[in-house]
């Protein structure tokens, strides 16, 4: 209670007043000087303040304008979110697919014969040829997921 009527005070013993005036003046040097207490006895010009700045004034626009700006504004948004899910999805994608080319890259290149799965359900054997092609194949992946 006493801070609320104090500081109101204190606000109006300190602020300046807006109507002090400013002043521009030549010195004897020549100099253009400026200030708001001209120096005595010197000619000094009394510079007018200018309109204080402002906001453009916005046209009015009617309610249904208005409801049309809001849901175009809603609908940028919408779409915002939904890039950015899109982006986060794609994101999460990129580190599973990571994941399994550089599990995959370090079975192969255990070295000897794996044993790979058919299709069908069946294993067989990779080549040495067919392993260093897969190996290949594993570190492509590898440049183009794990970045």
């Amino acid at each position: 209670m006493r801070l609320a009527t104090i500081f109101p005070v204190i606000l109006a013993l300190t602020a300046t007043p807006s109507s002090a005036g400013m002043y521009k003046w030549t010195d004897a040097d020549g100099n253009t000087q400026y200030g708001q207490h001209p120096p005595a006895g010197v000619q000094a010009e009394q510079i007018k303040p200018g309109p204080p700045p402002g906001s453009q004034p916005q046209p009015r626009l009617s309610p249904q304008e208005r409801l049309k700006a809001l849901e175009a504004e809603q609908q940028k948004q919408q779409q915002k979110e939904v890039e950015a899910a899109t982006e986060q999805q794609k994101l999460e994608t990129n580190r599973k697919r990571c994941e399994i080319a550089r599990t995959n890259l370090a079975n192969l290149k255990m070295g000897g014969h794996r044993l790979t799965r058919l299709p069908d359900g069946t294993y067989t054997r990779f080549s040495e040829e067919e392993r260093l092609r897969r190996v290949r194949e594993a570190e492509q992946q590898n440049k183009d997921y794990c970045q």
